[in-house]
């Protein structure tokens, strides 16, 4: 709040709408990043569009488990709780392979490329 006004500080071309909800990536990432075996800071959140080319949410999460069915559950339902919407999908990926600037900020732009491209580098479970 800044003289009783709220003011938003997230990219608005990052933020996610499916079904006329607006939902900031920020949000799913902080929520997913406090799960056990997920790393906490190394969670990115976006959207994508499906065969109806309707919004959906994609969440790819760096773990340190290779219990990925169990691990996936509790993603998915941490997300429904934080913002009301399910992921589509959640990515469980290894430790070090999300992409990040050289300052160490994750990139969503170029993560959602390698979404698209089937170029994650998946945790096998």
């Amino acid at each position: 709040m800044l003289n009783n006004e709220l003011m938003l500080c997230e990219r608005i071309k990052d933020m996610i709408i499916v079904n006329s909800r607006n939902v900031f990536p920020k949000n799913i990432e902080r929520t997913v990043g406090t799960i056990d075996n997920i790393r906490t800071g190394n969670v990115i959140a976006f959207n994508v569009n499906n065969y109806k080319n309707k919004e959906s949410v994609i969440v790819v999460a760096e773990v340190k488990s290779t219990d990925v069915e169990a691990l996936s559950r509790v993603v998915h339902e941490r997300v429904i709780e934080a913002v009301g919407l399910p992921a589509r999908e959640v990515m469980l990926v290894q430790a070090g392979t999300l992409p990040k600037t050289s300052s160490g900020k994750l990139q969503r732009a170029l993560c959602k490329e390698r979404y698209l491209a089937e170029e994650l580098q998946l945790v096998a479970g």
